[in-house]
């Protein structure tokens, strides 16, 4: 769900002034003071929203009917109200605040609760899935709200202390600590579209998405956002940096929408067999399989079998060349360090939006291209689902995260592109049906929509 609030056009708060957060001893041995200064600034959210449930006959029954006309008349799909639970934390005094898209997306009603346990009413002003970074923003503003330093994260090390605050499970405001255990770490496209997390190893919980990971300077310098599988791991957590936040919510303030550059290559990783094979030194870099016509790519001479090492002078391989180039608004004009054979080449590409997100929003769902390590894990080309409108015809069939990997309409089986998917649009504009073949965990299966 988005909303645009053009009046919201405000500077995010600038970086705070860099110095050096003090350890736990210098502390007292007790962070007890730093909780007691940012606290305040730290938010549960909670979301309400209304599901449309398909109603599935059982496979004879749906035969029969397709058949034959017999079985009756189809089941009409229902509605259920479903509740929602996060954190997140005020960013200025005049009632934003910054959370996961996860935590709002598709919210009828949106309520954020300050530390004292004030409830108040709010509306989302615009939400990126791709990031998962959303602003929302209290409607009736009270003057004595607490507003969070925001940081820089690019002056994060490995190994500096950090504090997440939210609401795990329920509980309420709680506060956990422990270190970075890592920077830029991507998972393959896994969770978000463009990912450059912060690894900790504080304790987050389902319901601390959205809140904040504090230094120890009470800077905001991310977003918790993930865990992995608990029961494969223990305090591994992810979180938005600050200043990639930092950027989404400026233009979802001002627009209500994102907009990144787009190279036009697609690419997958350099291997020491592959980089012998092409005689170049072997080094993290991303090697480029196809470079799409008429990009900006291909205008400033990409070629494929190239190794692009750099963007904008920042180190990229096969995981983080997608968050390199998108982290760039259209119109930057930046240089693509590459291997090409034995030669270091530099390019300048003037990246331009990219086509295939205009216009995607179809069917209730938002659709993206799948990452480099998708369409290697898959085997081929799809679209990946990274927001569903809960009042949308796919709402009930759909999740966030589903990989589409063919359209049904009548007896024809179309590849999964947003050419299929308009088309499926239309019949089921016209009150017609069709079928969407998807991947859901490993598994494949098929869900009607319309």
């Amino acid at each position: 769900m988005m909303i645009t609030c053009s009046a919201l056009v405000v500077t995010i708060a600038s970086f705070g002034i860099a110095q050096a957060a003090p350890t736990p001893t210098e502390m007292g041995r007790s962070v007890a003071p730093l909780v007691e200064r940012v606290k305040d600034a730290v938010v549960t959210i909670r979301s309400t929203k209304t599901i449309r449930r398909a109603v599935r006959a059982d496979p004879f029954t749906q035969y029969m009917r397709e058949r034959f006309g017999l079985g009756g008349a189809e089941a009409r799909p229902h509605t259920e109200t479903q509740q929602g639970l996060g954190s997140g934390f005020i960013i200025d005094k005049g009632g934003v605040v910054l959370t996961n898209n996860h935590v709002v997306a598709g919210a009828d009603e949106v309520k954020v609760v300050l530390s004292d346990y004030r409830s108040l009413d709010a509306k989302v002003v615009g939400s990126d899935p791709a990031t998962d970074v959303a602003v929302v923003q209290i409607t009736r503003v009270p003057a004595d709200l607490r507003v969070a330093v925001l940081g820089n994260s690019d002056t994060v090390r490995v190994g500096d202390y950090v504090l997440a605050i939210g609401n795990p499970l329920g509980l309420g405001q709680t506060v956990t600590m422990g270190i970075v255990s890592a920077k830029n770490r991507a998972l393959g496209g896994r969770i978000i579209n463009y990912e450059d997390f912060i690894q900790t190893d504080a304790a987050i919980n389902q319901g601390n998405s959205g809140g904040p990971l504090f230094n120890f300077a009470g800077e905001v310098i991310g977003i918790n956002s993930a865990i992995l599988n608990p029961a494969m791991a223990m305090n591994v957590g992810f979180a938005i940096p600050m200043n990639l936040a930092r950027s989404i919510a400026q233009q979802l303030r001002g627009s209500g929408k994102v907009a990144r550059g787009f190279l036009g290559v697609r690419t997958d990783e350099l291997t020491p067999d592959i980089a012998r094979r092409l005689g170049v030194a072997f080094q993290p870099g991303a090697l480029v399989n196809i470079v799409e016509p008429s990009s900006p790519a291909a205008r400033a001479g990409v070629k494929p079998n190239d190794v692009i090492i750099e963007i904008g002078g920042r180190r990229v391989d096969a995981d983080t060349l997608g968050q390199a180039v998108a982290s760039r608004r259209p119109g930057d004009v930046v240089k693509v360090a590459l291997l090409r054979g034995a030669k270091r080449v530099e390019l300048e590409v003037k990246l331009t939006e990219n086509e295939d997100l205009r216009g995607s929003d179809l069917l209730g769902m938002k659709v993206a291209p799948l990452t480099t390590a998708e369409r290697r894990d898959l085997g081929g080309e799809g679209l990946k689902v990274v927001g569903v409108d809960a009042r949308g015809p796919a709402s009930g069939s759909i999740q966030e995260g589903d990989l589409i990997i063919g359209v049904v309409i009548g007896q024809r089986t179309s590849a999964a592109s947003t050419a299929a998917l308009k088309r499926l649009a239309e019949v089921v504009g016209k009150g017609g049906w069709g079928r969407l073949v998807i991947l859901r965990d490993g598994y494949q299966i098929v869900v009607d929509v319309g």
